[in-house]
């Protein structure tokens, strides 16, 4: 007895989902930019009406990349990035907002009070880097002590 999508040897049947030369997939989930962009400016929206409100007053959001992947409808940060791939509006809308998540990452150092969240942001997600070089280059000269035998003799504490 076959199983389905098989044929009797067990194969799978041309057309399965995982058969080779399956040109199959789910469609785009956008296919223009502008809704996607929109999409993202009511994920800020969304992640706004959650803000901590506290001591210092009201707060924003807590934005990440993968709750705005979330929020698109996606899997992955990937399949996000993916995106960049489809067009060159697709790329700068994604580049804006990771542009906006570095700044506000930034911004979150200078108000403080969450500054190691924000450099571990800006060091793992925004190719920030907080490390030291040392340049140890050293240049080391000879130097050489010649004894003049035409100069005078050295006198006691010379």
């Amino acid at each position: 007895m076959a199983q389905e999508g098989r044929d009797e040897k067990g194969l799978f049947i041309k057309g399965n989902l995982f058969s080779i030369g399956n040109n199959g997939g789910k469609p785009p989930k956008y296919n223009d930019p502008v809704i996607m962009e929109n999409k993202i400016a009511e994920y800020l929206e969304w992640e706004d009406q959650w803000k901590a409100k506290g001591a210092k007053g009201d707060g924003k959001g807590v934005y990440t990349l993968e709750g705005c992947a979330l929020y698109l409808g996606f899997a992955s940060v990937q399949s996000m990035y993916d995106y960049e791939k489809r067009s060159s509006e697709f790329s700068y809308i994604i580049n804006r907002f990771r542009l906006f998540m570095a700044h506000w990452n930034v911004q979150k150092i200078y108000w403080g009070g969450t500054t190691a969240g924000a450099q571990y942001w800006l060091n793992n997600k925004a190719d920030y880097s907080n490390e030291q070089t040392i340049n140890n280059n050293n240049v080391i000269t000879e130097v050489k002590v010649e004894v003049d035998k035409n100069s005078p003799p050295l006198e006691d504490k010379e």
